[in-house]
């Protein structure tokens, strides 16, 4: 069995709003670079697919030879190697097509995992495009899987309950974050033996654009006010605290 992660390096999710600064429409080089916070989900699903049906795990990319720092810690969290295509492209069908040349190349690829979507443009839709490049099917927010023969029994997460799915063969599941897949924490030993594993760095392909402009992007602007309330009477302070909340329908 082989099992395929993918993972995406992105800024500084943890960054407040009010902090966050853009350049050339996408987030400031100054913020430290880190693993999606998804993408740790999915490692981590594979991880224990890994150690339960002895699969081998690759660690797939696409992004910047600078990446790889970054990336080492999918290869401490469990992962056998690491492959990054090479590329700088933001648009989904170009970055779907260069995932989808590296699983060729690699060629026994059984199952691949992402993460529910990237924690810098939060479009959740790589994925999706890479099953139907790959004619394999996809499948969405995904909290289990099982192996059962030349079966995969998995569980999909949904706000009001779990909806649990049978399909045979290959395909592409998107990882959203339980309890159970909370990413663990590498020990120095990992850490340090990471270092020294080889990575297969691929020339990304320009690929097929999407035909969509991209127009602007934008910070909201949070904006915020704050009143005091006078303190002399408990009682008065609370009905008029209740009071305004419900002015302003939070309550």
């Amino acid at each position: 069995m082989h099992i395929a992660v993918l993972a995406k390096v992105v800024p500084d999710y943890e960054v407040p709003s009010a902090d966050f600064e853009l350049t050339g429409n996408r987030a400031h080089g100054r913020y430290t670079r880190m693993i999606g916070l998804y993408d740790e989900n999915a490692i981590e699903t594979g991880v224990q697919l890994k150690e339960a049906y002895k699969a081998k795990l690759t660690i797939i990319s696409y992004g910047k030879t600078e990446d790889v720092s970054v990336l080492r810690k999918a290869i401490a969290m469990g992962g056998d190697a690491l492959h990054l295509v090479l590329g700088e492209s933001d648009d989904p069908f170009v970055i779907a097509e260069n995932l989808k040349m590296a699983i060729d190349r690699l060629g026994d690829v059984d199952l691949v995992l992402a993460g529910q979507q990237s924690a810098d443009m939060d479009r959740g839709v790589v994925h999706s495009i890479l099953a139907g490049m790959l004619r394999w099917p996809f499948l969405p927010q995904i909290s289990r899987i099982q192996s059962e023969g030349d079966s995969w029994m998995v569980a999909q997460a949904h706000e009001n309950g779990i909806r649990r799915l049978e399909f045979s063969g290959k395909g592409v599941l998107s990882i959203t974050s339980i309890p159970e897949n909370v990413p663990r924490i590498p020990v120095v030993r990992a850490i340090f033996a990471a270092k020294k594993k080889p990575v297969e760095k691929i020339e990304g392909i320009p690929g097929t654009s999407m035909a969509v402009d991209e127009v602007s992007v934008e910070i909201p602007k949070m904006e915020s006010v704050c009143e005091f309330l006078p303190l002399e009477d408990m009682a008065d302070t609370a009905k008029l605290l209740l009071s305004k909340l419900r002015e302003a329908r939070y309550l």
